[in-house]
Formats: structure tokens, sequence, C-alpha cells
């Protein structure tokens, strides 16, 4: 069996997309057997935010760097996955000194959020990241920063913990990982949104393998 975790949401019918974005939807416009069909086909349709999905600095930050303009490496490479389960409140500053190794350039969080992303429901108290801890991690020198949330900022403050990471030349936000079954560590990470150009974001498939040793 692979060693890879996928932590990756399945884009299907019923994933709740962010209140007021367009949901995700397959149409078969094409099936074998059905008339003179010869191949099956369909179409997607989504907000570019659906699912496990990768937000460019442009989503926040006017003029940022788009989806097709972000470093592969900072999408690849080790990855340190940080335990906040216990958290039952946003994460603030506190929460995160003395947990993020030193010179962790990719940084996954999991909180009580990953037990709700199967549930098919949207629950706008979801535990996220304050502005000051969004900018803390930033100026610790994280340049990926996952979530296993809708947002990494809270839903009744979108802006703030986006901006202030985002504004960080060199960023992006990975948001909606599955990490249900990961414990706290070191992994390999392969995070790859789709190439939309000058997108603002994009879904993607991202993989987690447990890492032997520690570092970046």
């Amino acid at each position: 069996m692979s060693d890879w975790i996928d932590i990756t949401l399945p884009l299907k019918e019923g994933l709740p997309p962010w209140p007021g974005d367009r949901p995700f939807h397959r149409e078969i416009v094409s099936e074998i057997g059905v008339g003179l069909a010869e191949h099956n086909l369909s179409v997607l349709s989504m907000s570019a935010h659906t699912g496990t999905h990768l937000d460019a600095p442009l989503h926040f930050i006017a003029g940022g760097a788009a989806v097709d303009g972000l470093d592969l490496d900072m999408l690849i490479g080790p990855a340190f996955v940080l335990d906040l389960t216990g958290n039952t409140a946003h994460i603030s500053v506190a929460d995160l000194r003395g947990g993020i190794p030193a010179g962790t350039l990719r940084l996954l969080i999991k909180t009580r959020n990953s037990r709700f992303l199967f549930d098919g429901m949207f629950h706008v108290d979801f535990i996220a990241l304050t502005a000051p801890a969004a900018a803390y991690i930033a100026a610790s020198g994280v340049r990926l920063l996952g979530l296993d949330a809708y947002s990494i900022a809270p839903y009744e403050a979108p802006a703030e913990a986006h901006r202030a990471f985002l504004g960080v030349p060199g960023t992006a936000a990975l948001e909606n990982v599955d990490l249900a079954k990961v414990g706290e560590g070191w992994y390999d990470l392969i995070c790859l949104p789709l190439r939309i150009a000058v997108g603002e974001g994009s879904p993607a498939r991202a993989l987690l393998r447990k890492r032997e040793g520690s570092g970046t």
C-alpha cells in the first residue's frame, strides 16, 4: 500500500460551499450505453474555493501573486503538522508559541474542525486564526499555511487574517484539508493546484507522507 495520505476532500455533490459560493456540480453529458454515446464525459461547475483549495495572495491582496505564479518549491517539501485539537476558540499567538519548529516553511494546523469535514454541513463556528496569529506565523518564516477549515480566517472576519499572512510575499494558504487521521509531526507534502492563469485560488490535490526525523 502507498505511504501517501490523501488529505484532499472528495469533490462531489453535497460538499458544502462557502455560503453564497457556487457549489460543486458534475453534469454527465455523455454516458456509454446511453443513446449513441461511445464515451463518458462530464462538465464541472464550482467556485475556485471549493473543497480542498489553495488561496493565492491575489485572493485578498490587490496585485498579489496568482496561482499560476506561485513558487512550486513552496508547494512541495517537508511540512510540519501542529496539533491544536484542544482549542475551542480561535487560534492566538499564545497557542502557537513554542509549537512551530524553527525553520518551518510549510505548516498545517490540525484542529477540532477535522471531525466535522464530512457531516455535510457548513459550520460558521469553525476554529480559525486570529489576525495576530496569522501575522506571527508569517513572521516565523512559514510560507505555506494549511488549516482543516474552509478558511484560515474566522467566518465573521475573513479579511484580516488572510491579509496578515498573504500580504507577505511568497506565501499561500491551503484550506479545507482533512487531517483527521494525521498526527503531529513532520511529513513530506505535495500540494498541486490547477494552473489557472491569473487565478486567485484553485482546487488542489494535497498528499502527506510521514517523514523520518525532522527538518526543512
